[in-house]
């Protein structure tokens, strides 16, 4: 019981901090990253890592943006090792390889199409409308101000529930890993 409220105590805390600094910490990673949607799905991967962190709550006000803003540039420092070391190959290109043969094996499918089926089965427990914010991001790969528009809402109410709805998919896959480990 204990636990719950503590969740739901760092939930409401990282909302409320999402309202507070989402603007600048999007601004600092902004400086360094030029493609909006990378930079906002950084923002959504720190304010991740915020609801995952057990020392937040216990910080000052101050300190808490400190955090922020930390996680901020190390998010930002991993995504440029990750693209300086992989070099961009075009779609086209990768699907025309020769290799592809060897990539796609009936293991291989068989494990894609079971993680497909098990995503599925995890968005329908959401609700309508994070399936759409969902769909709209991740499917369509539209911003969260062509989905705010779209839906006749704010563009912090589609990164807050962006950001919920996320994490209560990542609640999902770890209950059944636990749930599959213990039983």
């Amino acid at each position: 019981m204990y636990q719950r409220q503590r969740q739901a105590f760092d939930r409401s805390l990282v909302e409320k901090l999402y309202d507070k600094h989402a603007r600048d910490i999007l601004r600092y990673i902004r400086r360094y990253i030029y493609s909006n949607e990378d930079a906002d799905d950084i923002l959504v991967e720190v304010f991740l890592a915020a609801m995952e962190s057990q020392t937040l709550p216990d910080l000052k006000i101050e300190e808490q943006f400190a955090w922020l803003q930390r996680v901020a540039h190390n998010k930002v420092a991993d995504y440029q090792r990750k693209v300086t070391r992989y070099s961009a190959v075009a779609l086209d290109e990768m699907l025309d390889s020769p290799y592809d043969a060897d990539l796609i094996t009936p293991e291989k499918e068989l494990v894609q199409r079971e993680d497909v089926e098990l995503l599925r089965s995890h968005l329908s427990v959401l609700p309508e409308l994070q399936q759409q914010v969902l769909q709209l991001r991740f499917g369509d790969g539209l911003r969260t101000k062509e989905i705010a528009s779209r839906l006749d809402k704010s563009d912090g109410a589609i990164r807050s529930l962006l950001l919920r709805s996320l994490n209560l998919l990542r609640d999902l896959y770890t209950t059944q890993n636990k749930e599959r480990i213990n039983g």
